[in-house]
């Protein structure tokens, strides 16, 4: 069996409002809101960990800075063996909290910077705290902590990617997520200002793959770009991601519920009444999983490549979907 790897949505709560945030309680509907006491979560866990042992839990959000018990439940994990990472808009990781989280176990952070143009910052993010932003950024690389910066590639900031990774390189990150934009959440209200077409997306990935050769730093293109709609042999130093949600990676909404996506509201059930196993072995794990696909996708030799790309893209090679 493989080990999953679990994205725990701890709070709904943040302190942005991005036009391009995915969370599904952003949706039109009726989401279950809240979020778990430090004795709900401490139990959770107990529960969930006493069935397997995950590969990883990265604590998301919302903003997960915002949940006041923040160090206690990182605690709390990594004291259980697990590996824990914080992925954050990098708004409230001034120097202590950066000392203290890796301090109580966080070895992985994950910050979301899109432009380092303060007007399309702003713009996107819906804030004005960009200078925070690149201060967090310096602060754990102070502590020598593993540091990802994730760029969504939206219409919006375009012109601005290129000189944010220049910005990444000099401020010594370690790796970059560079990903584009996909519908959901807030998202969907704003297409029209963020939806890119494949010639962006193509301009993108050339511009990024001659910064990973000149800088020698790792482009993960971690939202699937299935290679029968851009060739990844066009770009060899940027590392391809697949699709592996429902398989390798779950997630754990604020209140304890799994699912199979960030981006899929629907509920497998609660990790309080049911086992993981059971819930991961439900036939809608089976039909999230054959969402989307092209019809050739069965028969492609590249299928490995890109797992059938994004469960929510709609940008397929083939018009013929299986549902």
């Amino acid at each position: 069996m493989i080990r999953p790897y679990f994205v725990y949505e701890i709070t709904p709560r943040c302190t942005s409002a991005c036009k391009y945030c995915y969370n599904v309680w952003k949706l039109p509907g009726d989401y279950p809101k809240g979020e778990l006491s430090l004795s709900e979560i401490e139990r959770l866990f107990d529960k969930v960990l006493s069935e397997i042992t995950p590969n990883g839990i990265t604590l998301a959000g919302g903003e997960p800075l915002l949940y006041p018990e923040i160090l206690k439940v990182v605690s709390l994990l990594s004291n259980k063996g697990i590996k824990v990472a914080v992925a954050t808009n990098g708004i409230l990781l001034k120097r202590e909290l950066v000392q203290s989280l890796a301090a109580n176990g966080v070895n992985y952070f994950e910050i979301s910077m899109n432009s380092i143009k303060r007007e399309t910052y702003n713009y996107l993010s819906q804030n004005s705290r960009l200078d925070e932003v690149k201060n967090a950024i310096l602060e754990v690389k102070k502590q020598r902590a593993k540091l990802s910066v994730s760029i969504i590639i939206t219409k919006a900031n375009l012109a601005d990617i290129e000189k944010t990774i220049d910005l990444c390189f000099s401020f010594s990150v370690d790796v970059i997520a560079l990903n584009r934009f996909v519908p959901g959440g807030n998202g969907l209200n704003y297409l029209p200002q963020l939806q890119i077409i494949k010639a962006e997306l193509e301009k993108v990935l050339s511009m990024a793959e001659e910064k990973a050769k000149d800088y020698n730093m790792p482009i993960n293109i971690t939202i699937p770009v299935e290679p029968c709609i851009i060739e990844h042999k066009r770009y060899p130093h940027l590392n391809f991601g697949t699709c592996v949600c429902g398989r390798e990676k779950w997630v754990i909404d604020p209140l304890g519920n799994l699912r199979t996506c960030e981006q899929n509201p629907e509920i497998l059930g609660s990790l309080f009444d049911n086992t993981f196993y059971e819930l991961s072995n439900l036939e809608a794990v089976n039909l999230f999983q054959r969402n989307n696909l092209k019809i050739d996708c069965d028969d492609c030799s590249q299928f490995r490549k890109c797992g059938g790309g994004c469960r929510f893209n709609r940008d397929g090679c083939n018009s013929s979907i299986i549902r």
